[in-house]
């Protein structure tokens, strides 16, 4: 994401900028992306109608840079997972906090990626938007497959195919934030989400650690290491 520009004038474009994104994101998930009136964002968001269309040229537009935004936040949280003192291994699982943090932390970016346009309620229309995230996305998961490989090659994790390993991964995680916007009874709240993901971290620590990263107890060497949120620009 790139840093604010120091003038005066493009740091007020950037704060109204940013004001808009976060009203749009908002109604765009409560109410749907046909729902959703520019002129209720404008009203949220404290400014005139015509800004909206000044910065991002109509109402397609405004949701293209929010799936852009999503993408940007996610992929600095899972960037916070990989940090050199941490073993591969420790980093890999380290994703599943990372996603929980970007989930609890910007829970609107997280609908725009975790869901498909018919789920969210948002457009599906824009064949050149949908290929930029799906390219984003495909190369954030490589990256965690390549993690996940160089555990294995370190002889921390046992043998199997990482691409599945990343995709099983990624899904369980995604279902496993879902269950707090059902409406029925399997539902969990965003605490029990957390509980859930983290005691799940155990379990796939657990579950990929080779019989060489264990102790004499049989358990895995690796931790359960805890991520920070990325620093705001």
């Amino acid at each position: 994401m790139n840093a604010v520009p120091g003038t005066r004038h493009d740091r007020r474009r950037a704060r109204t900028r940013a004001a808009i994104l976060d009203a749009a994101e908002r109604l765009f998930v409560s109410e749907g992306y046909g729902g959703a009136r520019i002129e209720a964002i404008a009203e949220a968001a404290d400014v005139a109608v015509g800004s909206i269309y000044a910065h991002f040229g109509s109402k397609d537009g405004l949701w293209s840079a929010l799936a852009e935004r999503a993408l940007e936040h996610f992929d600095r949280y899972m960037e916070q997972a990989y940090q050199g003192e941490w073993s591969p291994l420790e980093q890999v699982i380290a994703g599943g906090d990372a996603y929980l943090r970007f989930h609890a932390e910007h829970p609107g970016s997280f609908r725009f990626l975790a869901f498909d346009g018919e789920q969210a309620r948002l457009p599906v229309g824009d064949p050149e938007l949908a290929a930029r995230v799906i390219e984003r996305m495909a190369g954030t998961l490589a990256r965690f497959q390549a993690k996940i490989a160089e555990a294995m090659a370190a002889g921390e994790a046992i043998d199997g195919d990482a691409r599945l390993h990343a995709r099983f991964l990624w899904a369980a995680w995604n279902a496993t934030v879902a269950l707090s916007v059902r409406g029925d009874e399997l539902a969990l709240t965003d605490a029990e989400v957390e509980a859930c993901l983290q005691q799940a971290r155990g379990l796939v620590l657990e579950g990929l650690s080779a019989p060489a990263f264990r102790g004499p107890d049989g358990r895995s060497r690796g931790r359960l290491v805890r991520v920070s949120s990325p620093p705001e620009d």
